[in-house]
């Protein structure tokens, strides 16, 4: 005996293969509605995967209407990826685009803002210790941005350091925060991995290099 396929398998057959936008453009207030548009009716009849990873900026307006897509039909039917590599590159260009930076007293670190993101990072190019990283993390996520990015590019985790950032982690969570520890080495990686990181807390790590 022969079994048919039936039509209705059909449908199934063609979400197997999930569509991908990639999207190159910033991703904000102003230009959210669009992009939310056209997953819309992309996901009326497929899987639709939202690749954000070549975006040049974003405001947290703008990705909380993309990631929000992915609450409204659920992760099965739209996933975003690409936003933790996204910001991690952004935090890394040219320090033109952030605003002055707000020193924190007797402290090696500062607070950068790139619209409504905080970054956290060595006043200069020296390495700095972690030891006086938990008031400027404190101050940094009571400024109620949806993102505080920790750069830990030249410094040395030490345990305060460490006791500091899983503080940190466990408060954004609380607060609908997401913390990104980016610039991390092997090391330090392993490390922070180990602390019990809240599940909206990201880690990356150092870029690569010729």
């Amino acid at each position: 005996m022969r079994w048919r396929r039936s039509r209705a398998d059909a449908p199934r057959e063609r979400e197997a293969q999930p569509l991908v936008l990639t999207v190159t453009e910033p991703v904000t207030r102003d230009t959210a509605p669009e992009i939310v548009a056209r997953v819309g009716r992309m996901a009326n009849t497929s899987r639709v995967v939202i690749d954000l990873t070549a975006i040049p900026d974003f405001d947290t307006d703008g990705a909380a209407a993309i990631v929000g897509l992915q609450e409204s039909y659920g992760p099965d039917r739209v996933t975003v990826v690409g936003l933790r590599q996204a910001t991690a590159r952004i935090v890394g260009i040219d320090e033109v685009i952030l605003t002055a930076p707000e020193q924190r007293p007797e402290s090696g670190w500062v607070i950068r803002k790139l619209r409504a993101i905080s970054v956290v990072q060595g006043a200069d190019d020296q390495p700095v210790s972690t030891d006086d990283l938990e008031p400027v993390l404190d101050s940094a996520l009571s400024a109620s941005n949806g993102i505080v990015v920790v750069d830990l590019r030249g410094a040395r985790l030490t345990p305060a350091g460490l006791q500091a950032i899983a503080f940190a982690s466990s408060s954004a969570a609380l607060n609908g925060q997401e913390l990104l520890v980016v610039n991390v080495d092997a090391a330090t990686g392993d490390k922070l991995r180990h602390a019990g990181l809240s599940g909206t807390t990201y880690v990356a790590p150092e870029p690569l290099t010729d």
